[in-house]
C-alpha cells in the first residue's frame, strides 16, 4: 500500500506539472474590467417617434435593395428614411450623434466602412491590450464601429455622454438585408478584430443586422450596463458571432450564430449578481439572457468562462462540435468561480461536428496557414481555438448551475459532463480555500434524455458524465425513452437532490485522464498524443441505455476505487494549499 501511495503521489506530481505548463490562455485579450453598477435596465426598442433624434445611414444602391423588400408597408417605410439619409457608413453616423436616445436606422445595403480601415490614429497602436481612453480616441485600432459612452476622465465605467441609449436599428426584412463585413486586406490579412463593439455604452439596442468576418467578434459589448442584441446573425468568425463581458442587464435574442472558431454566443464574465446565493434553481434575477438562438455550426454553440447569473432558455444548439460550456478554467476573468446558471427548455443535440479532423490536423489543414485569407473563414472553415470533447451537448465546470427539462439527444460522446479543474494550476489562483471551488452544488433534473421531439430514439454516447467531484451536486426525474435508462459513467446510481454528492474530492483516475487535451494548441499541438477529445466517437446505436443495461464505465470508477487513490488526491490536494501557502509567504516577503 505504501508503494502504491508513493506512485501515486509521482503520478500526482506530473500530473501537476503537466497541468502547470500547459494551461490554456484565454481567448482573447482584454483591458482589465471590472462590473458596472447594477443600476441599469434592459433596454426596449423605440420606435421612430419616441426617439430624440434620427439618423439615417444607407448605401448608394439601398433604393435598388429597398425595392426588392417584401410587402409594401416596409418598402414604403424605407423609402421615408431613404430621403432622410445623410451617411454612407456606421461610424459616421454614430460620430453625428448630438442627444442621447438616438435612434440610427441602418438601411439596406453591404456594409464596409472603408474610413475605419486605415485612420492616422492608428499608427501609435503596436498590438496588445486596448485600454478604453484609447477605444475613445482611436477606436478604429480594432473595430470597423465603436460605440463608447463613458468620459475617460472620469473614475466610473457609467455611460454619460451622447451616446447613451443608443439604438442601432436594421430596416431589412431579414438581417442579411443589412450586412456588416470585415474580411481581409490587401496582403490577406483580418481588416479588423471586431465588427461592432459597444463600449461602456448603458441602454445599447441593436437588432436586425448582419456582422461577419472579423478576427474576434462580429458584435462585443463591453462594462455596458443594459444592452439588447436581437434579431442579428453573427458567422464565419475566428473566434466569436457575440462576445459580451463584464456587462449586466443584458439580452441576446432571436439570433443565428454559426462558422466561428470558438462560440456562437459567449456571455464572458456576465455581471455575478448571485455571487452570495446559496440556491440552486431558478433564478429571480440574471445578468444575461439568451433565449430563442440558432447556435450552430460552431466550434462550440455558447460559452462562458465565469459564465455567471445566466438565463439561458428556448434556444436550438445543434451541429457544434460541442453544444456549451459554463466554466472556471481560464485565469483573467472577473466573477471566478462560474456560478448560477439556468439552462432550461433547450433542444441540444447532433453536436458531433469534428472541425479538428477536418481543419486543423495535418500539415496541409487549412487552420494551418497563417494568411486568414488562405484559412477560408469565409467557406465555412472553422478552427477551434481550444480542445474540447467533440460529441458533448454541454459541459459544468462551476456552481449552482440549474439544468432542467432540456431536450438532449444524438449527442455521440455524452448529453453532459460535469467535472473539477484545479484553480491553483489553471487559473494562477493558489489560495488554500480555493482549490475546492468547483463544481458543487448543480442540479440535473427533468431532461429528456436520447430521443428527439418526435420520439425517434437517437441516443447520447452517455447521458452524463461525471468525475465524482463536487459537494451537493444531483441527479433527479431524468426521462428517457420508453424501456431505456439513464447512462453515466458513475458504477452506481448518480446521487439525486434528497442526498446530492458530498465528497469535494475526485477520482484522480479520471481527472488524469484529460490531461492530455490540455496541451492542444490549433498549430503547435493540433492533435495531442492521448487526447481522444478531438476524435469522432462512434455513433451510439438505438439499443443504448436499455432497461437492464449497465451504467458506462471507465476505469477508476465509483466506489470501487482503491483507498490508496483517495488518499493520494487528499495528499495532492494538501500539497498543492501547502505550496501556494509559501508561494504567497515569499511573495510578501519580497
Amino acid at each position: 500500500m505504501r508503494f502504491a501511495v508513493r506512485l501515486l503521489c509521482l503520478s500526482l506530481i506530473a500530473f501537476t506539472l503537466t497541468f502547470a505548463a500547459s494551461s490554456p490562455v484565454a481567448a482573447h485579450e482584454e483591458r482589465e474590467s471590472q462590473f458596472p453598477a447594477g443600476d441599469g435596465t434592459v433596454p426596449t426598442k423605440r420606435s421612430l417617434a419616441q426617439a430624440a433624434d434620427v439618423i439615417v445611414v444607407c448605401k448608394a444602391d439601398s433604393r435598388k435593395r429597398i425595392k426588392k423588400l417584401p410587402g409594401k408597408k416596409l418598402r414604403a417605410f424605407n423609402l421615408k428614411l431613404l430621403k432622410q439619409c445623410e451617411h454612407r457608413h456606421m461610424q459616421a453616423a454614430v460620430d453625428a450623434v448630438k442627444k442621447q436616445r438616438t435612434n440610427i436606422y441602418v438601411l439596406p445595403g453591404l456594409y464596409r466602412e472603408q474610413p475605419s480601415w486605415d485612420k492616422p490614429c492608428m499608427d501609435a497602436y503596436e498590438g496588445g491590450i486596448v485600454e478604453y481612453d484609447f477605444v475613445v480616441s482611436c477606436g478604429e485600432v480594432v473595430n470597423l464601429v465603436t460605440i463608447a459612452g463613458d468620459d475617460p476622465a472620469d473614475p466610473d465605467i457609467k455611460c454619460d455622454n451622447q451616446l447613451c441609449d443608443l439604438q442601432m436599428i436594421g430596416t431589412g426584412a431579414s438581417p442579411r438585408d443589412v450586412t456588416l463585413r470585415g474580411g481581409y486586406t490587401k496582403d490577406g490579412d483580418w481588416i479588423k478584430h471586431n465588427g461592432i463593439k459597444a463600449d461602456r455604452a448603458d441602454g445599447f439596442y441593436l437588432s436586425n443586422m448582419r456582422a461577419m468576418l472579423f478576427r474576434e467578434n462580429a458584435f462585443y459589448v463591453h462594462e455596458t450596463d443594459g444592452y439588447v442584441l436581437d434579431r442579428f446573425e453573427g458567422s464565419h468568425n475566428d473566434l466569436y458571432g457575440v462576445l459580451t463581458f463584464t456587462s449586466d442587464h443584458g439580452v441576446i435574442s432571436n439570433c443565428n450564430a454559426h462558422h466561428n472558431g470558438d462560440s456562437g454566443v459567449y456571455p464572458g464574465s456576465a455581471a455575478d449578481v448571485n455571487s452570495t446565493s446559496r440556491n440552486t434553481g431558478p433564478l429571480n434575477r440574471w445578468a444575461t439572457e439568451v433565449v430563442n438562438c440558432n447556435l450552430h455550426h460552431n466550434a462550440l454553440g455558447m460559452s462562458g468562462t465565469a459564465g455567471n447569473s445566466l438565463y439561458v432558455h428556448n434556444n436550438r444548439i445543434h451541429h457544434n462540435g460541442l453544444g456549451f460550456i459554463v466554466e472556471s478554467i481560464l485565469g483573467g476573468h472577473p466573477g471566478m468561480p462560474q456560478d448560477h446558471g439556468w439552462f432550461e427548455d433547450n433542444k441540444i443535440y447532433s453536436n458531433n461536428e469534428n472541425y479538428y479532423e477536418k481543419y486543423v490536423q495535418g500539415e496541409d489543414a487549412p487552420c494551418q496557414s497563417r494568411v486568414a485569407r488562405e484559412v477560408g473563414h469565409h467557406k465555412g472553415v472553422v478552427c477551434p481555438a481550444f480542445g474540447f470533447p467533440v460529441g458533448t451537448g454541454g459541459m459544468i465546470v462551476g456552481n449552482h448551475n440549474f439544468i432542467n427539462s432540456n431536450q438532449v439527444w444524438d449527442n455521440w460522446r455524452q448529453g453532459f459532463m460535469l467535472f473539477w479543474v484545479p484553480p491553483a494550476l489553471l487559473r494562477g489562483d493558489y489560495n488554500p480555500l480555493h482549490q475546492q471551488d468547483n463544481s458543487n452544488h448543480n442540479a440535473f433534473t427533468k431532461n429528456e434524455l436520447g430521443y428527439s421531439p418526435k420520439g425517434k430514439v437517437l441516443p447520447n454516447g452517455i447521458d452524463f458524465y461525471w468525475d465524482e467531484a463536487g459537494d451537493g451536486n444531483c441527479w433527479q426525474d431524468n426521462l428517457t425513452a420508453p424501456g431505456k435508462e439513464v447512462t453515466h459513467n458513475y458504477a452506481i446510481d448518480l446521487p439525486d437532490c434528497g442526498n446530492p454528492s458530498q465528497w469535494p474530492i475526485g477520482n484522480l483516475i479520471k481527472t488524469t485522464q484529460l490531461i492530455p487535451c490540455a496541451t492542444y494548441d490549433r498549430r503547435s499541438e493540433p492533435d495531442p498524443a492521448g487526447c481522444d477529445w478531438l476524435d469522432t466517437p462512434e455513433k451510439p446505436s438505438s439499443d443504448s441505455g436499455s432497461a437492464g443495461s449497465r451504467a458506462s464505465e471507465q476505469p477508476g470508477d465509483g466506489p470501487g476505487a482503491p483507498a490508496a487513490l483517495l488518499a493520494v488526491t487528499l495528499v495532492g490536494t494538501l500539497g498543492i494549499r501547502l505550496a501556494s501557502a509559501r508561494r504567497q509567504r515569499a511573495k510578501a516577503d519580497q
